[in-house]
């Protein structure tokens, strides 16, 4: 009697969430999907001296894809259906079409890079993970990769050793082996890649970070939870119950512990080579510049869910009148 109802619980979740999918499908086939690239971008430029040529880096964040699968864990399907109908744009498309489009965009686009800032799944769903390695793999152009805290975690295991352990990894592939730091390097640049998706640095990505800096060579960093200014955490605070930017504790954001303070500190540093932070978590677009001895600009991308991108454009510095 108790398989009996378990099959027909699973039955029934099977139903509510295909019935719930081809809703979201008929009402996105109704609308067809216009192509990306158009007011759904915010440009934003950033200088960096002595450059030999300008860069163009499409950034997307926080697309929190889900892609309804079958599983044998009933949890994963009621969350899916729970979660999928949250992340549509205004006209109906669900996340997964809208990141299709985008990945459309940049290979007739063709920016030097496409800049991922996490999120970009809504969990680590054996469908999530297969979507994105088939979506990914389509890329005629490089990409980075910064883990966002819904690309590794379910609720029921969020930032534990199982999630670490097990989830973690399968994200591993799309982050050149390394989802503590990994990087990227242009002719004028790099950009790096560096997980705070548990509200700190990754401690494993500290030395790395200070090797990269001992460079001298320009450094865009990207991150998925971006670093306190006064500016976002009072728009921030408007939005979300609790803080969402890493440092400024006493005024109200994350505080930092040792290597994130470390990290931080290189980062603002007067003789620091970053020209640039980019981050999303926050789903609204926000620029303004970190607090230290260097006049850094962060670059907060809108979510991706939304049918939002950011268009970076690089180029050498400003010239005088």
């Amino acid at each position: 009697m108790k398989q009996t109802r378990n099959m027909l619980s699973r039955l029934l979740r099977t139903a509510a969430l295909f019935l719930i999918t081809a809703s979201l499908t008929a009402c996105a086939s109704s609308r067809p999907l216009a192509a990306a690239g158009h007011a759904d971008i915010d440009t934003v430029t950033v200088h960096i001296p002595g450059i030999s040529r300008e860069y163009s880096l499409l950034f997307l964040t926080d697309m929190h894809i889900v892609v309804p699968g079958e599983s044998a864990d009933g949890r994963l399907q009621d969350y899916a259906s729970e979660r999928l109908s949250h992340f549509t744009d205004e006209t109906g498309h669900v996340s997964s079409e809208l990141f299709a489009s985008w990945m459309d965009y940049a290979n007739q686009t063709e920016p030097d890079a496409l800049l991922l800032g996490g999120d970009i799944i809504d969990s680590p769903a054996p469908s999530n993970i297969e979507y994105l390695g088939q979506s990914l793999g389509k890329l005629k152009v490089p990409y980075l990769y910064a883990v966002g805290n819904h690309d590794w975690t379910y609720p029921w295991e969020y930032m534990t050793e199982t999630g670490t352990e097990s989830y973690l990894p399968l994200l591993s592939p799309y982050m050149d082996s390394n989802t503590a730091i990994h990087s990227l390097e242009l002719d004028d640049f790099i950009i790096v890649a560096v997980d705070n998706s548990n509200n700190q640095i990754h401690p494993d990505a500290l030395e790395e970070y200070r090797s990269i800096l001992a460079r001298n060579k320009p450094v865009i960093l990207l991150l998925h939870v971006p670093f306190y200014t006064e500016e976002l955490l009072a728009e921030a605070s408007a939005v979300w119950p609790n803080s969402v930017v890493l440092g400024g504790g006493v005024h109200g954001g994350i505080y930092p512990n040792d290597v994130s303070a470390q990290f931080m500190s290189l980062t603002t540093a007067a003789d620091s080579p970053v020209a640039a932070v980019l981050a999303g978590h926050v789903h609204f677009s926000n620029v303004s510049s970190l607090a230290g001895e260097k006049n850094i600009p962060q670059i907060v991308g809108d979510a991706g869910y939304k049918g939002k991108a950011t268009l970076i454009r690089i180029t050498a510095d400003l010239e005088t009148p």
